[in-house]
C-alpha cells in the first residue's frame, strides 16, 4: 500500500495536495475506492480515496495505525560531498535504513564547488529524493535534507555521540570503537557520523573532529567506498537494536 506523508493542513481536511496529486494519477492509476496511507508524521491512517481531481486527492479516514518504523536513536549523515549523482543514491539508502537528517559537507577533498544560486534548487531536489524514500520505506518520520555547508561551520555541539569513519584507522587495524559506540547508545540519543567523500579525510579535518570530540572508527578490514560507509554504519546500527 502506497504512503504519502502531507502537511498538518491537509491531514486535517482529510486532502492531498501537489505533486502527489500526479503521483496517485498518473504512476500508481490511483481511482477512487483505492486505500493508501496518509501520515503528518504525527498521525498516521490506511484511508479510501473517495475523488482524484487535477490537482488534489480527496480521502476518508479509515483507520488509525501505530508505526514503529523508526530507529531508537536519531542519526544525523554528514556525508563528504562526493561526485556526480552518488549522493542522490546516499540519500536515498540512507533515509531507507533509519537516517533521521542528512548534510552534505563541503570538505578538502571534495571536488564539488558551491554554486550559491544552485544550491535551494539542489536542496528541493534532495528532499524530493529523500521524501520519496521515507514514503516507500514506510517511515513514521521524513528524513530531511539540512543543508549543502562547509565543514567548519558545522555546529556539533549538541550530539551524544560523534562516529567518523576512516578507512586510515580500518588500514591500522582498529576493530572496536564502533562496536562499543553502538552498544553503549540509548534511546533518543543524537548521534552524528561523519564519512569523508571519494579520497577520505584530509589529516587537518580528522584533527579538527577529534577536537570537537569524534571518535574514528575502522569499519572492518576492507576500504569501503563514500557511497557504501554510511550504509555500513545505519545497517549495523539497525543489526544490533532492531534484530532480536
Amino acid at each position: 500500500m502506497q504512503k504519502y506523508f502531507v502537511s498538518d493542513e491537509d491531514f486535517k481536511l482529510n486532502q492531498i495536495t501537489g505533486e502527489d496529486c500526479h503521483h496517485i494519477k498518473n504512476v500508481m492509476r490511483c481511482k477512487p475506492g483505492d486505500e493508501i496511507i496518509v501520515s503528518n508524521e504525527t498521525e498516521e491512517v490506511i484511508a479510501t480515496i473517495t475523488s482524484i481531481e487535477t490537482n488534489i486527492v480527496r480521502y476518508e479516514a479509515k483507520m488509525a495505525i501505530q508505526n514503529n518504523s523508526e530507529l531508537p536513536f536519531f542519526i544525523d549523515l554528514y556525508q563528504g560531498y562526493p561526485k556526480g549523482d552518488k549522493l542522490e543514491d546516499i540519500i536515498k539508502h540512507s533515509t531507507e535504513l533509519g537516517v533521521s537528517s542528512i548534510y552534505a559537507v563541503i570538505m578538502k577533498r571534495s571536488l564539488f564547488k558551491l554554486d550559491s544560486k544552485k544550491k535551494e534548487s539542489k536542496l528541493e531536489r534532495f528532499q524530493k529524493i529523500a521524501k520519496e524514500a521515507s514514503e516507500q520505506s514506510h517511515r513514521r518520520r521524513l528524513a530531511r535534507v539540512k543543508d549543502i555547508i562547509e565543514l567548519k561551520k558545522i555546529d556539533f555541539s549538541n550530539y551524544d555521540k560523534l562516529i567518523i569513519c576512516y578507512e586510515e584507522d580500518a588500514k591500522d587495524g582498529e576493530a572496536s570503537n564502533f562496536k562499543q559506540i553502538i552498544k553503549s547508545l540509548k534511546p533518543n540519543d543524537r548521534v552524528a557520523v561523519l564519512v569523508g567523500p571519494e579520497g577520505g579525510i584530509d589529516d587537518s579535518e580528522i584533527t579538527y573532529l577529534k577536537s570537537k570530540g569524534f571518535i574514528s572508527c575502522g569499519l572492518g578490514p576492507r576500504i569501503l567506498r563514500t557511497e557504501t560507509a554510511s550504509m555500513y554504519v545505519l545497517s549495523s546500527i539497525s543489526y544490533e537494536w532492531e534484530l532480536k
